[in-house]
């Protein structure tokens, strides 16, 4: 599926809008966007700019749901 720019510029500044304009996160705001357009979350993914994946990615390491640095790994061969 080819998703163009303005497609990912658009959706991107709605869930900046969101944002500002109400206390959620910006993955709630995506959900609520989806939702509200019908669109699947996995697909809304897609439509998001490099800015808003890195401020979602911000917001996992503070609620710690995502661990910065290396990948541990089982020491199994």
């Amino acid at each position: 599926m080819y998703i163009d720019d303005s497609a990912k510029e658009k959706f991107s500044k709605k869930v900046l809008q969101r944002v500002a304009s109400t206390e959620l996160t910006f993955m709630e705001c995506i959900i609520e966007l989806s939702d509200e357009m019908g669109i699947d979350p996995g697909t809304a993914g897609k439509l998001l700019t490099k800015p808003i994946i890195e401020k979602i990615q911000q917001e996992a390491k503070e609620k710690h749901l995502l661990k910065g640095g290396k990948i541990k790994k089982l020491p199994i061969d």
